[in-house]
């Protein structure tokens, strides 16, 4: 699934409240609907949707007062990051799942340690902490995007007025700009697609950007 359908999945309210309640756990048809206040056929029209989608999956569980019920449960795991500001917009989904990256190592380390832990409530005490240390690292991660954002749409603005000054026409100053802020050699060809500039205009144009910005030439020399 596609960023723009994920998006369009997440966008309905109800889908929503349904991906939150089994975040707790796998819940059957019947319990979704009393929580949620809704009839069993438009709960289960969003369950079809994302079980398409493959957000979720159900199985079935043998009950002691009737038949079989078919319970839900979070099939994926996923973060979901929009970020847009000045000089900015990205929108991206990263997978929960794979190898663990190496500034956590020592995180997993530790929960390899308790899960060789006999005693129980001693494991139980000690995975407390433990999840209590990594809500507080996902907080400090959070804030410390939000404020390098602010920073980022800060020094856009500021670049802004700097290539007002340095180039004389808007599109020197859009690939100017981006070249400073990517810093992708590949950019060339998409900013040609994108503000449809035949390769003689563009050669003209990174000719003047290299004699009065030379910053520029180390990206497209």
């Amino acid at each position: 699934m596609n960023v723009e359908e994920l998006l369009e999945v997440l966008g309905n309210p109800t889908r929503l409240k349904i991906l939150r309640l089994l975040s707790d756990g796998p819940k059957y048809l019947l319990e979704l609907a009393r929580e949620l206040d809704l009839s069993e056929p438009a709960i289960l029209k969003h369950l079809v949707i994302l079980e398409r989608y493959g957000l979720i999956s159900s199985f079935k569980r043998d009950s002691s007062i009737g038949p079989p019920r078919k319970y839900y449960y979070l099939k994926a795991g996923f973060t979901v990051d929009v970020g847009f500001t000045d000089g900015l917009f990205d929108i991206s989904v990263r997978s929960l799942e794979g190898s663990v990256c190496e500034e956590v190592n020592g995180v997993k380390e530790e929960f390899e340690k308790i899960k060789r832990i006999e005693d129980c409530v001693e494991a139980v005490e000690k995975i407390a902490v433990l999840s209590e240390f990594i809500d507080r690292e996902i907080l400090k991660l959070r804030r410390m995007e939000a404020s390098l954002l602010a920073l980022k749409k800060e020094i856009y603005r500021y670049l802004g007025g700097l290539l007002d000054t340095l180039c004389e026409t808007y599109l020197e100053r859009k690939i100017a700009e981006w070249i400073i802020l990517s810093r992708d050699r590949e950019l060339l060809e998409e900013m040609k697609t994108t503000l449809n500039i035949p390769d003689s205009e563009l050669k003209l144009i990174l000719n003047k950007l290299r004699s009065r910005i030379p910053y520029v030439d180390r990206f497209i020399g």
